[in-house]
């Protein structure tokens, strides 16, 4: 766990205060098979913090940039990213699928983690018009095919020929 993400709640807990900011960068290095969260710049994060019965709820956004490798083409490409957080810490419990608070302080990494690694893509695509990967000659599927490698690389290329052939 990263100091970056730590802050102090305990006045929220107490109810000597009705809500807090929270703000904060930090360069992680996050990533599922295909998508990635890029450490320059650093994610940005900027919670409102709030008491609630039983807890304290944690609105806000969590800004980004993404990295993404396309699952057909294997085409990256960097978007930023601006994922809207709601979320409950809770008091009391043992349930493992809540965020918890034990004391005063609390690490917001595992919160914004969870959140932003969530909203990625888990088979990210390039474009709607991406015909897939790099054939083994080396020829790049998305671009330009002469009308006979189009026809090959057709998944109706086998029922052409058995047409072809009068079977």
């Amino acid at each position: 766990m990263s100091r970056q993400f730590e802050f102090h709640v305990g006045e929220l807990r107490s109810g000597r205060s009705e809500h807090r900011i929270v703000r904060g960068e930090a360069a992680v290095d996050w990533h599922v098979e295909l998508s990635w969260v890029c450490p320059d710049p650093p994610l940005h994060f900027d919670l409102e913090l709030a008491p609630i019965a039983g807890g304290i709820s944690v609105m806000g956004e969590i800004a980004a940039t993404l990295t993404h490798r396309c699952r057909r083409c294997l085409t990256e490409w960097t978007e930023p990213a601006v994922h809207r957080i709601a979320q409950v810490i809770v008091t009391a419990g043992d349930d493992e699928d809540e965020y918890h608070l034990r004391d005063d302080v609390f690490d917001f990494e595992d919160l914004i983690r969870d959140e932003l690694m969530l909203s990625l893509p888990l088979a990210p695509n390039c474009g709607p018009d991406c015909v897939g990967l790099v054939v083994e000659d080396g020829n790049d599927l998305n671009t330009d095919l002469s009308e006979d490698e189009a026809a090959a690389s057709s998944p109706f290329s086998v029922l052409r020929d058995l047409l072809d052939n009068g079977d």
